[in-house]
């Protein structure tokens, strides 16, 4: 490995905690690495896309990761395969290989001597994009993915495009209960619609980009192996049941999601902890019903409701602090919690009314 790279990944261990900082992460790179004007802005533009995020999230770094990036930083940015191709590898190799020490198929290559990340080919000899089956979107300008001909079709990489015409959607029910392992989205790609990965039980990994703007009902719901999910920060509206029957063990709803539908984690046995933010103003009817693992909620100080039935068999919930601003709370929101389930609130507080009504124990604080 060259000096730069070697610099680079020693540059990762000694700061890792700048790459939740784009400001700091920026003027660190041009601060050590002032000569090399080209390999920073290459950096750059991969770190941007969010590649440091993906990676750390990634159970396994191959070439099917890697090549998305490849793809769309050839695609939006213009940049030769050849830089493409190595900044990504440094990346990969780098940073998920050597420094968090995940599982990397990926190695850096001499820029110019062949890539380390293979394009995508199918066995017919059609481009890869070819697979897929597509209709005019409903949602945007562009089209939706129906779905995919192709014979590897347990890691699937959406394309942003055909030809010239841009794809913004994956359609309803296109891919339910397919075979279906990793998902891997592209940036311009803004909907999912309903059922869309609806008992996909493989489906282990999914990519987001951050130009996902929509997640409809059930869209992944029953997705059995799917335990974690980066939901991206542009997110606006994610529906009923969206990931319903998951193996999600938490979720972190971003800032920019403004409604959330019925039950949308119900039945996710492995989740364990969940903290409201302050964007959402109401916990949604059976939001968490049947999450019998539920141990902690952190609600925030101006949530103003709780839905029917949100809490409902969550049999490992033995308390929750509910806040002033809490003025409604539906029937059944804590049927079937936990033995010693007890409410904390304030003295003349709606939640010490409704303890008492509904006969919880209650504390307060």
């Amino acid at each position: 490995m060259v000096i730069f790279e070697q610099d680079f990944e020693e540059m990762l261990r000694n700061h890792q905690a700048s790459l939740d900082d784009r400001k700091k992460f920026t003027a660190l790179v041009k601060d050590l690495f002032p000569d090399q004007a080209k390999n920073v802005n290459l950096l750059l533009m991969a770190y941007n896309m969010g590649i440091a995020q993906d990676i750390q999230t990634a159970s396994h770094i191959n070439n099917t990761f890697a090549f998305r990036y490849v793809k769309q930083l050839m695609d939006d940015f213009g940049m030769s395969h050849v830089n493409a191709d190595w900044i990504v590898s440094v990346w990969c190799f780098c940073y998920g290989a050597k420094v968090l020490g995940k599982a990397c198929d990926i190695s850096v290559q001499k820029q110019g001597s062949g890539p380390a990340i293979q394009g995508e080919q199918s066995s017919s000899g059609k481009a890869y994009g070819d697979l897929f089956t597509y209709e005019r979107s409903h949602k945007g300008k562009g089209l939706a993915v129906t779905g995919f001909q192709g014979n590897k079709n347990q890691t699937i990489i959406f394309q942003n495009r055909t030809g010239n015409t841009p794809v913004v959607e994956i359609a309803d029910d296109s891919f339910s209960n397919s075979p279906t392992e990793e998902a891997i989205l592209t940036e311009g790609i803004a909907y999912i619609g309903r059922n869309a990965f609806s008992g996909c039980n493989k489906l282990h990994q999914v990519v987001l980009p951050i130009s996902i703007e929509e997640i409809e009902d059930s869209a992944f719901e029953n997705c059995s192996s799917l335990k974690s999910i980066s939901l991206p920060m542009a997110l606006k509206t994610i529906g009923d049941g969206a990931l319903k029957g998951t193996g999600l063990r938490t979720i972190a709803i971003p800032r920019s999601v403004f409604w959330l539908g019925d039950g949308l984690v119900a039945d996710c046995q492995s989740m364990e902890h969940v903290t409201i933010p302050e964007n959402i103003g109401g916990i949604p009817d059976r939001m968490f019903e049947g999450c019998t693992n539920l141990k902690k909620v952190e609600l925030h100080e101006k949530l103003g409701a709780i839905g029917e039935r949100a809490f409902f068999g969550c049999s490992s919930l033995d308390f929750i602090v509910i806040p002033d601003s809490v003025k409604q709370i539906g029937q059944d929101a804590f049927t079937n919690t936990d033995k010693q389930f007890i409410i904390q609130c304030s003295f003349g507080s709606y939640a010490e009314e409704y303890a008492r009504k509904n006969k919880f124990k209650y504390q307060l604080v």
